[in-house]
């Protein structure tokens, strides 16, 4: 998969441009402040229709626009497809080939792995981070689970809403009403224990696979259904034990005023050299675990698809020493097409060993400066 061409309008600070990439290795460079990441999520956005940066896509309009526009040409597999992001203060138009398409068909198109440094913190801290992570990986291989995420999470806020007022006036109506949100938490929830837990197990499988380890610590993750709930049951099973557990909270639910069952709660532990990444990694140890972690997910895409998704990394100077960084970019440049931001372009050159090609970016402009061999 390969991101040929890119063009801007209205997007943070970037100026309004057109670009066209190099199917190997992209360096994005140039001091800091200038725009490297605008253009990193710029990409991120065409792929994904949001920021890894901020929640509200408004605020990736520029200043005195009306609007931003990111719109771009995939090709897969011999075949290009057509990419664009709109957004202005009040919609979001996402359209492939020309034609208008919703979210749930949009996602697919331009796939794609970050590795960037604001994310190695909640990697470490963050339960909820490390679901996304999860679940951002299952949408590439079951399409459908963005839908189920999106009915479950619907049903879970409805649910809330009720709690909150059962609290006070508990009736016959609320009691039914409150079956009919557990019996979906429960049908949906089931689906989502299942495919979570097979996806895990498959980016297990490479991270065990030493011969393609780029870290020498061995990185391991788990899936821990909240509740007690047994992932690697059946699926039929993992649905009575949701219902089960479900009826035995409810008096618990309605004190909290929230939902305490179901996989909103789940865990993925991650391990390196078999210690709880929470409390034994150091820092460089929490970075190679989110990276073992990425590289990981892109062998399982690859598996699913016979390509690779692009891999987009944010800053990799400051993240990785010298030796680690060309390291990682010899293992892309072999594979997928790469896009790295970094202040010291000349890092990545030594040796000449890496095919690249280096975008300058001052004051949002980005322009071609060099071609590595």
């Amino acid at each position: 998969m390969i991101l040929t061409c890119l063009s801007v309008s209205g997007f943070r600070n970037l100026a309004e441009q057109s670009l066209q990439f190099f199917p190997h290795i992209n360096i994005i460079s140039g001091p800091n402040g200038q725009g490297k990441t605008n253009l990193l999520e710029a990409i991120y956005v065409l792929g994904l229709s949001k920021s890894f940066r901020t929640h509200q896509s408004r605020d990736l309009i520029q200043r005195n626009a009306a609007r931003f526009s990111v719109s771009g040409t995939v090709l897969s597999k011999g075949n290009e497809c057509d990419l664009s992001v709109e957004q202005s203060t009040n919609a979001k138009i996402l359209q492939v080939g020309g034609s208008k398409r919703d979210v749930f068909d949009y996602l697919g198109r331009l796939d794609l792995v970050l590795f960037a440094s604001l994310q190695i913190e909640q990697f470490k801290a963050e339960s909820e981070y490390r679901r996304r992570l999860v679940d951002r990986g299952l949408y590439h291989l079951q399409p459908g689970h963005l839908r189920r995420m999106a009915g479950y999470s619907r049903v879970v806020k409805q649910k809330n809403s009720l709690l909150r007022e059962a609290a006070s006036v508990y009736t016959k109506a609320t009691a039914e009403l409150l079956d009919v949100w557990d019996y979906q938490i429960a049908e949906l929830g089931a689906k989502i224990i299942e495919a979570r837990q097979f996806y895990v197990e498959k980016v297990r499988e490479k991270l065990r696979d030493r011969s393609n380890s780029f870290t020498p610590e061995a990185l391991d993750i788990r899936y821990l259904a909240a509740n007690e709930i047994s992932s690697t049951s059946s699926l039929a099973d993992i649905q009575s034990q949701l219902s089960t557990r479900l009826r035995k909270h409810r008096e618990r639910e309605i004190r909290l005023r929230r939902s305490i069952v179901g996989p909103h709660r789940d865990e993925v532990a991650a391990e390196v050299n078999g210690d709880p990444i929470q409390r034994y990694a150091s820092a460089g140890q929490q970075r190679s675990a989110l990276l073992a972690f990425n590289l990981a997910q892109m062998e399982v895409y690859c598996d699913a698809y016979g390509e690779y998704p692009l891999f987009l990394v944010d800053d990799v100077d400051s993240e990785l020493d010298e030796q680690r960084m060309n390291e990682l970019l010899q293992i892309l440049e072999t594979k997928t097409q790469a896009f790295v931001t970094t202040t010291k372009p000349g890092l990545i050159h030594s040796g000449g060993r890496c095919q690249a090609r280096t975008f300058q970016v001052s004051c949002g402009q980005v322009k071609e400066s060099a071609v590595g061999q």
